[in-house]
């Protein structure tokens, strides 16, 4: 599922906090929100602000550090979540 031409120019016109680059690689490699979400324990909304230049609060930084990682060393949403899912020891 592809994300809005919204949310895609929302995430682009962001301050490039890190919430906003894990954004724009959750929009490069077309990867879910919902997903997201579940790998960081926030909620869906959290991760859209986050996405929009809003702070990651330190709770969730080193998840979402972890995942941005991630995001980089992957080609695909697929490839990403598999990886994911290894990391965060979740069950595909």
């Amino acid at each position: 599922m592809a994300y809005s031409q919204q949310i895609i120019d929302t995430v682009k016109k962001a301050p490039k906090t890190l919430g906003n680059q894990l954004g724009r690689w959750a929009v490069h490699l077309d990867f879910p929100v919902t997903k997201i979400a579940l790998i960081t324990g926030a909620s869906r909304q959290t991760v859209y602000n986050w996405m929009a230049g809003g702070e990651v609060f330190v709770a969730y930084r080193p998840a979402v550090t972890d995942l941005l990682t991630i995001f980089q060393s992957s080609s695909t949403a697929d490839d990403a979540w598999s990886k994911a899912c290894k990391a965060f020891n979740l069950t595909t």
